[in-house]
């Protein structure tokens, strides 16, 4: 009797007695019963009392019976010591696979990827090009399993048997059965969406949760059989159909057994192992990105040593010896020959070393970029449970529109200003990396929270903020005496306090609280605020006045105002952008007014320090499309001075033109060149510019149609666009940039998903 018969006939004599088989069943049914028996024991000569008894499938002890007595654990185990052997198939079709989709991906990629925090990745949502790549892959992918599972199981089923197979001979008849594992296929993706649809269904039915996916999980587990079916088509040689069939019989008399060990086996344990071996990676990506590859490769031995375990001993517990002689005989030939780990060893870290070589030479010359999510940082918790000081919390929270300002210290550290309806708050950072941020508070409680703080950096690195200071007794009470002053908070990288012995800078009442504020810091360190002074309630003058206070100091000790001029009146403001104040190196004021109602902007330049003498120029007129209140693309505008005292401006009317940069030709701007930024199938968003040292310009702004942050470089109007980041979130919710001390733009955006908000710091290393 051959080495294979001789192994059978023990299965079928000493399954009693067989401590093992115990151990690699999880709920042994009686051998005999049901329409999935075959040849009985006592058929073969061998006395049914050896066989194991008769056990009820409860579902109530199924996962201690995986602990327990499961075949997971002993085919793992059998995995483990034939890893060498059982991953040849792998490595055979996805390796060579994988190389060709990596060349095919690198070839269609038009400059939409990059190099963050070390790995490569796709900056923005695919494109066409991607997509079909992706198809492809995807069909290439599910062929190549179609072959390597199967083939794996023949392994893995000749060991067990007694029998080596070659990996070549095992996938080469793996490869002819594919009509009948491509009907198995097809067969699993009805199953699967009869089965989500059946619980979407339930779900729209009665809209409750539970049940759906209750019913969901079930469905699904008990489709899981299915995967019986491919050693019976591989290694009984049985059509779809039979194939199926076989499976279902065997799993009669354990349906619960056979499913749970199917689930955790198959699918549960290796998507756990893969979920935390790549959160244990996540701060390296391309030893991510290897191990993902790799765990991908080992899956599939592991998962075709259970179904194809699972699967002989049901035919033995079954009684069909035949068919598990006749699966033994016509397994194909085997001759010994030894697999050398060495070069198995090698395929298996071949693509990560391509891939982490790649990363560290970055031999096209892909964007390197650095990003960090500063709230993944922040202490968690919104400070809720820290008793309130002066009313209110001492630990502020972050939403997700709060973004303003950002600036660049010495020694690389970052401050950012937040202000939403209340009052405003100071984030800073050690470095771009924002390893350990601090967010507090960067006015005191008694103040107006009905406009938004504005900011300047100073020369030594510290922000001054305005804010408007009430009295205590008039923080929630609004009567003809109520009054707010205009002050200013010095902040370093710690806390901030009031600017000593700063004086007022303005004082309104309940009737002008609609002033709009800027402020500039002057080469000097003193400061500029600009003021546009609003109208008088039921005044229908058509002009409004701007007036410019400038102080020597940062305290502003010694303020002095003066009205500098008339600019068209706006009845809405735009959240805190309407004026822009810059100062020149010769110390001369800029002040910009985007006039919200029609995306019109007028310019106002001073012919000294002093700003005795001003000048009024509009270098961009009204928009055509008009702008009616309930409008929701409203219009933004930003502005930079250079060293020779010509601005640069660039704005975003609202309407269908796209983002422009006015390069101006005089200080006044009464002549200037236009660069278009966006193409017309564009969604630009959010708008922000720096000019470094060379007069450059960096003007980020969000593409939301391709879900990408670009940053457009431009020296005059010849501009180069660069996509730096992804949007994931929603977007459109904030973005500012700023020169670090090596110039190079560092950019804070927020991100939103759903009612959660993401802070970022995002910096191009080698635009």
């Amino acid at each position: 009797m051959s080495m294979p018969h001789q192994l059978i006939a023990r299965w079928g004599t000493g399954l009693a007695r067989a401590r093992w088989v115990q151990f690699l069943l999880l709920r042994p049914e009686h051998p005999g019963r049901g329409s999935g028996a075959g040849t009985t024991p006592e058929a073969e000569g061998q006395p049914a009392g050896r066989m194991l008894g008769p056990e009820n499938d409860r579902h109530a002890n199924a996962w201690k019976d995986v602990r327990r007595l499961g075949v997971v654990w002993l085919a793992y185990a059998f995995t483990a010591r034939n890893l060498v052997r059982l991953s040849v198939p792998a490595l055979l079709v996805f390796l060579p696979l994988g190389m060709v989709a990596a060349s095919a991906l690198v070839a269609i990629l038009d400059g939409s990827v990059a190099l963050v925090n070390g790995g490569f990745d796709l900056i923005g949502s695919p494109g066409v090009p991607v997509l079909r790549w992706s198809a492809a892959v995807l069909a290439a992918t599910v062929a190549g399993q179609m072959v390597v599972l199967p083939a794996t199981t023949m392994i893995a089923a000749g060991r067990l048997v007694g029998r080596n197979v070659p990996a070549l001979a095992a996938v080469r008849a793996a490869a002819r059965r594919w009509p009948a594992m491509l009907a198995l296929v097809l067969v699993g993706v009805v199953v699967i969406v009869a089965d989500l649809s059946a619980g979407f269904g339930i779900l729209m039915w009665n809209g409750a949760q539970v049940p759906a996916y209750a019913a969901t999980v079930l469905l699904l587990l008990f489709s899981l059989p299915c995967l019986l079916a491919v050693p019976g088509v591989v290694l009984g040689r049985r059509s779809a159909r039979s194939a199926l069939a076989l499976a279902y019989r065997l799993t009669f008399n354990a349906p619960w057994a056979t499913a749970l060990t199917l689930a955790f086996g198959v699918v549960l344990f290796p998507a756990l192992i893969q979920q935390v071996l790549q959160w244990a990676t996540s701060t390296a990506p391309v030893l991510q990105v290897g191990t993902a590859f790799v765990l991908g490769l080992l899956a599939v031995p592991f998962q075709a040593s259970v179904i194809a375990r699972l699967f002989l001993h049901r035919l033995a517990l079954a009684g069909m010896i035949a068919e598990l002689r006749e699966i033994a005989d016509e397994l194909p030939p085997s001759a010994p020959r030894r697999v050398r780990p060495v070069l198995v060893l090698a395929a298996f870290l071949a693509p990560s070393l391509l891939y982490g070589g790649a990363a560290l030479v970055n031999p096209l010359g892909w964007l390197e970029v650095s990003e960090t999510t500063v709230t993944a940082n922040l202490p968690h918790g919104s400070g809720d449970e820290v008793p309130e000081v002066d009313g209110r919390s001492p630990r502020p929270s972050l939403g997700s529109s709060d973004l303003r300002a950002l600036y660049a210290g010495p020694g690389g550290h970052l401050v950012m200003l937040l202000d939403d309806s209340r009052e405003a708050k100071l984030l800073t950072c050690a470095d771009i990396v924002c390893a350990r941020p601090r967010l507090f508070w960067a006015e005191p409680p008694a103040v107006d929270g009905e406009g938004p703080a504005v900011s300047a950096q100073l020369a030594d690195g510290r922000v001054a903020v305005t804010t408007w200071a009430v009295d205590e007794q008039y923080r929630y009470v609004y009567d003809e005496n109520w009054r707010a002053r205009l002050g200013l908070q010095i902040c370093d990288a710690t806390a901030c306090a009031p600017a000593p012995g700063g004086k007022p800078l303005a004082e309104v009442g309940w009737g002008g609280r609609n002033k709009v504020l800027a402020l500039a810091a002057r080469p000097a360190g003193g400061l500029v605020v600009a003021q546009l002074n609003g109208l008088p309630a039921g005044s229908d003058a058509d002009e409004e006045e701007l007036s410019l206070t400038t102080c020597d100091d940062p305290a502003c000790t010694r303020p002095r105002m003066r009205k500098v001029a008339k600019v068209p009146v706006n009845t809405r403001t735009g959240g805190g952008r309407d004026i822009i104040a810059a100062v020149a190196h010769d110390d001369r004021p800029v002040v910009l007014r985007l006039d919200q109602d029609n995306g019109a902007i007028h310019l106002v330049s001073c012919g000294d320090p002093a700003c005795t003498r001003a000048s009024v120029e509009q270098p961009v007129g009204e928009s055509q499309s008009g702008y009616p209140f309930d409008r929701g693309d409203r219009p933004h505008a930003e502005m930079a001075i250079r060293a020779d005292g010509r601005p640069l401006i660039a704005y975003d009317d609202g309407a269908e033109d796209g983002i422009k940069l006015l390069d101006c030709r005089t200080r006044t701007c009464s002549q200037a060149d236009t660069a278009t930024l966006t193409s017309p199938d564009e969604r630009p968003a959010g708008l922000a510019m720096v000019v470094d040292r060379a007069g450059r310009a960096s003007v980020a702004f969000q593409e939301l149609g391709r879900k990408q942050i670009i940053l457009a470089t431009c020296t005059g109007t010849r501009c180069t666009r660069t996509p730096v980041t992804t949007i994931r979130g929603g977007g459109d919710h904030g973005l500012t940039v700023t020169l670090d001390d090596r110039d190079r733009p560092v950019l804070a955006w927020m991100d939103r998903h759903g009612d959660d908000q993401d802070l970022l710091v995002t910096v191009p290393l080698t635009l």
